[in-house]
């Protein structure tokens, strides 16, 4: 018996390891990232300003707390600069919809009268059962629809009222970035004294497979999005679509996010031209929607093996058993997971593949 466990105790170890892992990620990706999230952001912002510093302080013999504090200021003056000039822009292009507001309502009206009157006359040729039976559905859907309103106002108060915390949040993000460039090499040698050798260096193959994987990953997604915003901006100004640019680039960004898509843009769109009794408006967008759907399903394998590393045909698979096992947002645990898994291997806590 003492044999048996002897001869699968290296097995377990690495079960339990991984089972460890798996606890771990879980806990630091839904509770504790959210107290060190500014430092986090705060190191990313350091590490993006780093060379800056460097050549401050070592080209042109500036101190380097001074030098960390001008290139922190510049790093928050062109971010808040860039976030201003897209933020003006969709506010521009907003308030131009929201003045053509009415005149859009009134379009619904008038092109939804003779519907509603259809609907009418059909409504008292029906057999009782079945008018109270629609009755009963409108109510349903109105009360669903109040709901949703209701949620969407507290939400809003919600965010309103935690506009103080995100301003605490930005200040601590901010600060721990100047403190962070300023003694950054201090900073890294402590931790690294830390961490006993062995763990150090696979320490560093897990961070550069992890870290290659998280960059892929998200160039990949700007890759998807450009070509989405490509072809949107292409599609809608063929089409003669107003606000081109902005639904593109709402549409770009929302296609980034498995759970929503370009479907969310151009679904409403669609409804609101067959309304309005444009059809041919609408199969164009219908045809529009489906070449964005066809090349994105195309091409996202492909892109995203050849950026996190993975072979298209594993990366496929990936995203359909992540897909299958944890929905829509799987097709991004898919990939990272494998990605992971591969890092394990290379780290010897996971067995390695045999190769042929």
């Amino acid at each position: 018996m003492d044999m048996e466990l002897k001869k699968y105790f290296p097995f377990l170890v690495r079960l339990f390891i991984i089972a460890l892992t798996i606890l771990g990620i879980y806990f630091l990706s839904t509770t504790f990232i959210f107290y060190v999230l500014p430092f986090i952001l705060g190191w990313i912002i350091a590490s993006i300003i780093e060379p800056t510093v460097d050549l401050m302080n070592h080209r042109f013999k500036i101190p380097r707390g001074l030098s960390a504090f001008i290139a922190t200021l510049f790093f928050v003056l062109f971010t808040g600069l860039l976030i201003s000039l897209i933020g003006g822009i969709i506010i521009v292009e907003l308030t131009k919809l929201s003045i053509s507001l009415p005149e859009y309502s009134k379009k619904i009206y008038f092109q939804g009268l003779p519907f509603f009157e259809r609907a009418q006359n059909v409504y008292f040729t029906l057999p009782p059962d079945i008018a109270q039976q629609i009755v009963n559905g409108l109510n349903t859907l109105l009360q669903n629809l109040t709901n949703l309103l209701g949620i969407i106002i507290s939400s809003l108060l919600s965010f309103l009222s935690g506009i103080p915390r995100v301003l605490i949040f930005i200040l601590v993000t901010i600060i721990s970035a100047f403190f962070i460039a300023r003694d950054k090499k201090m900073i890294t040698r402590f931790i690294r004294a830390q961490i006993p050798d062995h763990l150090l260096n696979k320490g560093k193959v897990l961070k550069h497979d992890l870290l290659f994987a998280l960059i892929g990953y998200i160039k990949a997604q700007l890759i998807l999005m450009s070509i989405t915003f490509v072809e949107c901006i292409i599609g809608l100004t063929i089409i003669g679509i107003d606000y081109a640019v902005i639904i593109a680039l709402l549409a770009s960004i929302i296609d980034a996010f498995p759970i929503l898509g370009t479907g969310s843009v151009f679904v409403p769109m669609i409804l609101w031209h067959l309304i309005t009794a444009k059809y041919k408006t609408a199969i164009s967008l219908a045809v529009l929607y489906g070449i964005i759907i066809f090349v994105r399903q195309l091409l996202e394998p492909k892109i995203l093996g050849t950026q996190i590393g993975l072979y298209p045909l594993v990366t496929l698979m990936s995203m359909y058993i992540g897909l299958k096992i944890f929905g829509v947002i799987g097709l991004i645990i898919g990939p990272i997971s494998m990605i992971i898994f591969m890092a394990l291997q290379k780290i010897d806590i996971l067995p390695k593949w045999k190769q042929p």
